[in-house]
């Protein structure tokens, strides 16, 4: 390990032991702050939460922050947490000095980059146990006993974006056009945005299979100028709905006013969020798919609590369990008319009884993806 990056290390592990101590975690509480039954006690947890960027601002981890917070509140424990402030090269480092403290009875983390640097602390810690949110770990030949992953359906969300766009792009409301073209803006070709670049597809095909979608990927989320130009292409080669899959989701609601179209956005209801500080462009904004980030946690944090986690496996919480779902607010209502909404629910309402088949990224091969991802052009 070269000088600095010890540096790094040694800095990161002082951090960790001030948290620790500040925070008075440097030992298991013997009661439970609810102590209403010696089960509860039992529930106590000591837990680590390794958070890839920042906490604050209403992002994907303070909800997550907020569910883990709930359980200790509930059934005692402490919480402590460190912000990486998507530093990759901290990832590892952080993972493997909270391992090391001993102190967390849980150290939780989250999304795709995430993921090799947690399985390779869980080699070296096995007695640890971990979770890892919004991705999916392999499990096979034994791997990773000590990890329980769970994520949402994302694929579920992102096909009902498909079908709506479906159906408004062949519909005749404003700022549509006679084309049957739809678009989607991916941030990079990670398996998370491939899974949703399936569902979407999938989505508009299932209500008509003629509808054409255009993609292309960005290469990363902090792009927007790059974002916003690809969709404007997008349009200009016949789109009129376009969903961003991206930090950047925004830049496409800008290309929606700049050239009235709509855009679709994910993970945040943006067109609320935005629209104190420009309505014109909340307008522009047909939905968002939104991941349920706190549905995704609290219940497996409960279940880890309890004694009943199945480490060594993956959870997926589906649309109709909460975890994924669609902004239904005053700028959907006011876009879309009463005929579609009408067969969108009906849509939904497949969806929620299975009665859909919807493709995924996760656990198949790279041409099986391609091969799905083929369809978009077909008629």
């Amino acid at each position: 390990m070269g000088g600095n990056i010890m540096k790094k290390a040694i800095k990161l592990f002082a951090a960790l032991c001030i948290a620790g101590s500040l925070l008075g975690c440097k030992s298991k509480p013997s009661t439970s702050v609810t102590t209403e039954s010696s089960q509860q006690t039992e529930k106590a947890l000591n837990i680590m939460f390794v958070v890839t960027g920042n906490l604050g601002g209403g992002t994907n981890n303070d909800d997550v922050n907020l569910a883990l917070s709930d359980y200790t509140k509930k059934y005692g424990g402490n919480l402590d947490t460190y912000e990486c402030n998507m530093d990759t090269s901290v990832y590892e480092n952080t993972l493997m000095q909270a391992a090391q403290t001993g102190n967390y009875d849980l150290i939780v983390t989250g999304f795709g980059t995430m993921a090799e640097p947690l399985a390779n602390t869980a080699k070296a810690y096995p007695d640890q146990k971990f979770m890892i949110f919004d991705t999916a770990i392999d499990y096979s030949n034994g791997q990773n006993s000590n990890i329980i992953s769970v994520q949402v359906k994302q694929n579920q969300g992102a096909f009902l974006a498909g079908a709506l766009a479906a159906l408004v792009t062949q519909s005749n409301i404003e700022n549509t056009n006679p084309e049957k073209v739809i678009g989607f803006v991916g941030a990079m070709e990670s398996t998370a945005i491939q899974d949703c670049l399936i569902g979407y597809i999938e989505g508009a095909k299932y209500v008509d299979n003629s509808v054409k979608v255009i993609y292309s990927f960005v290469g990363n989320h902090k792009d927007s100028a790059l974002t916003k130009e690809i969709a404007l292409t997008q349009n200009q080669n016949g789109a009129d709905v376009i969903y961003g899959v991206s930090q950047s989701d925004l830049a496409v609601a800008d290309a929606a006013l700049e050239n009235n179209f709509y855009a679709i956005c994910s993970d945040a209801d943006d067109a609320k969020t935005i629209s104190a500080t420009s309505e014109d462009t909340a307008k522009h904004i047909l939905t968002s798919v939104i991941k349920n980030y706190y549905s995704m946690v609290y219940p497996i944090v409960e279940e880890i609590g309890a004694g009943t986690a199945q480490f060594g496996t993956h959870k997926a919480i589906s649309y109709a369990e909460g975890g994924v779902y669609l902004a239904d607010n005053q700028y959907y209502q006011d876009i879309v008319n009463d005929d579609i909404k009408e067969k969108f629910e009906k849509i939904i309402e497949d969806v929620k009884n299975d009665k859909v088949k919807i493709d995924t990224a996760y656990g198949v091969s790279v041409d099986e993806i391609k091969s799905i991802i083929s369809k978009a052009s077909d008629n």
